[in-house]
Formats: C-alpha cells, structure tokens, sequence
C-alpha cells in the first residue's frame, strides 16, 4: 500500500499495485496508520512473499508457471488449483490457534478474489458474445414473436362462431337423440305385434331406421380449416379457488407448499418478523 501526495497537491494511493478510489483514500489511510508493521514484513510482502500471517502461495507447478503469454483462463485456473489443493489439506485438522484462524480467513479471501477475477473475465469474455446474440434476437424479433401473437389472435378470434356451431351442433344431437328413440320404440312395437313374415320384415327396417338415427344422434366437433391448417374447440380443465383456508388445509401436507412455506419463513424472519407458527432462531455463521 503506497501513499503519496501528486504534483496538484492532492493525495493518491495504491492498493496491492492497484489505484485506490479518491473518496477511499481517507478511509484506508486511518486503517493503515492503525495497522503498524515492520519494515522486514513490509520488504517480505514487497519481494512477493505475502505477509507472515498468510498462507503459504502455491508451489512453483501451480501457481508461478502460467509463464508470460499464458491464456488468463489457463493463469487463473491453474492458480486456483494450487489454491484448492493446500486449502483442502488445511481442512483435515481443526483449527487449534489464532494464526491458523488468520490463515483460513485471508485463504477465504483469496479464493473470493480468484471468484471476483473470474466472474470479470467469464463476463469479459461473454460480452462480445452476448452483443452478438442481442444482435440476433433483434433481428429475429419481429418474425418470431408477431407471427405467433397474430396466429393467436385469428385463433381467438374464431372462437365466438365456433361457440355458436357447438350450440348448434348440441341442439342437432339432442333432436336427432330424440328421434333415434322414437324409432326405436317404434320398431320395438311393431316388433311386438307382428304376426306375419311381412309384419316382421317391416319391424326390421324401423330397427335399422333406429340404428341409423342413432349413429346420426353421435356429437361431431365443430371445426374450422382444413388438413394441416384445422381449427376446433378444446376443453381444459382450470382450477378456480373458491375458499382459500378450506383450500390451504386440504393440501397442506404437499411437498410443494412445505417448500413455499419454508421460503415464507425465511424472508419473515430475515425481517424479524414472526408470526404463529414459525420461531426466529439466530445462527451464527463466518462471515
């Protein structure tokens, strides 16, 4: 960390090799002032060897041998995989001391920095690529999104006149229903009085009569269009909720409102805020 004071007279400062914002520069003077250290640690960190309290960097092989020219992916990558081999060793025993306490914090703070430069390289690397397909979708936009709203609209709009033919074609079945069975009670009485081959031929004719009345009595879909490009009515089921604590109880024991449940949960006590039913517990974590 570097302060010094520019040729106009007002103050500057790096961090770690990199500009301090000008609003920061107050803030993270009076840290420092608070924060003494010898000139031996200050030489050991400006040689590149970290502080003394800091874990220990990754072995040449791992960290130090991205080499100049190395793609930053291949630079990161292989930093962090040093990174996660000694971390993982650190994890098999528990922390006994102060100073190992200090190492797995700075540890945990150089492995969110190697998150933080990754996420800005993924984004960096993302952006061109995304300005492109932005480039696409709008280009696209207009023969993918209007044609199919319009279609929905033609398809909408059928929907009163084949509502009519429904009625229609309902009032066709219950008529020629009813017809059906007046054959059939017909065909059925003459059946019954018949007493001569002729008699029974003639009861015959009035039962397929019946028959046929009755295939014609069978309910035939309104439909609109033609191969390829039909239209008909469609019955789907919707619920509606007439009575939500009736509705609420019956389902109460579903996985799916448990899981909506716990998040509701969650968000009140985050705002400390309980209600019947649930408890805030404080759980202390690392931070």
């Amino acid at each position: 960390m570097q302060f010094w004071r520019g040729a106009d007279g007002d103050w500057y400062a790096t961090r770690s090799g990199r500009p301090v914002d000008r609003e920061q520069i107050e803030d993270l003077f009076l840290w420092a002032v608070k924060q003494p250290i010898s000139e031996e640690a200050f030489d050991r960190a400006k040689a590149g060897n970290g502080w003394a309290d800091e874990p220990e960097r990754p072995a040449a092989g791992f960290g130090h041998n991205s080499g100049a020219g190395a793609d930053e992916y291949e630079a990161l990558r292989i930093e962090w995989l040093g990174e996660r081999e000694q971390a993982l060793a650190f994890l098999k025993k528990p922390i006994a001391s102060k100073e190992e306490a200090d190492k797995a914090a700075i540890w945990a703070r150089r492995l969110k920095d190697i998150a933080n430069r990754a996420d800005k390289l993924h984004a960096d690397e993302k952006a061109p690529v995304l300005v492109k397909a932005r480039k696409i979708d709008s280009k696209w936009r207009e023969l993918r999104e209007e044609p199919e709203g319009l279609q929905k609209l033609l398809k909408r709009h059928q929907l009163a006149w084949l509502q009519e033919q429904d009625r229609i074609e309902k009032e066709r079945v219950r008529a020629a229903a009813a017809e059906a069975e007046r054959l059939r009670r017909e065909a059925e009485e003459t059946l019954s009085k018949a007493k001569t081959p002729e008699a029974e031929r003639e009861a015959g004719e009035k039962l397929a009569a019946a028959k046929e009345a009755e295939r014609e009595a069978e309910y035939r879909r309104p439909r609109a269009g033609r191969t390829g490009a039909k239209t008909s009515l469609r019955t789907r089921r919707v619920g509606r909720i007439v009575d939500h604590d009736t509705f609420l109880a019956s389902i109460k024991h579903s996985q799916e409102i448990k899981d909506a449940a716990d998040k509701a949960c969650a968000r009140l006590a985050k705002a400390n805020v309980a209600v019947p039913g649930m408890e805030i517990v404080e759980e202390r974590t690392v931070v």
